[in-house]
């Protein structure tokens, strides 16, 4: 795996993002935070992220709009994105897994040691 993939994480708690951003770069990887889901959406474009780690309850966009955008660009088509939420009924599960994500883990459940080996092996 090349060190240097770059990691956007799109999460409105300010405290998870950098416990798992601080994770992720200790792993060597290059991380963006985005703390809304407009942010994340323009963080896409600028800084072309090989994988996104996707909150579903975000500030201005949802983070079910912001999978379906990123979807609906034919150059991000197989973009990996781990949608990570506590909202984990099976409906919203299931609408995640129709809009396109790679993998969904429950945030509550995942440490972030374990967010950095998911990471590493949704890039290999």
């Amino acid at each position: 795996m090349t060190m240097s993939k770059r990691v956007l994480i799109i999460e409105d708690n300010n405290v998870l993002a950098t416990v798992y951003r601080s994770s992720l770069c200790q792993a060597g990887f290059n991380v963006s935070v985005a703390y809304d889901g407009q942010a994340g959406l323009d963080q896409v474009a600028k800084f072309s992220p090989d994988l996104i780690v996707l909150d579903l309850m975000l500030p201005k966009v949802d983070g079910l709009e912001v999978l379906r955008r990123i979807r609906s660009d034919q150059a991000r088509a197989a973009l990996p994105i781990i949608v990570f939420s506590n909202s984990y009924t099976s409906d919203r599960t299931q609408e995640c897994w129709n809009a396109g994500a790679t993998q969904v883990v429950v945030k509550a459940s995942c440490p972030p040691k374990q967010l950095v080996q998911i990471v590493g092996s949704s890039l290999s």
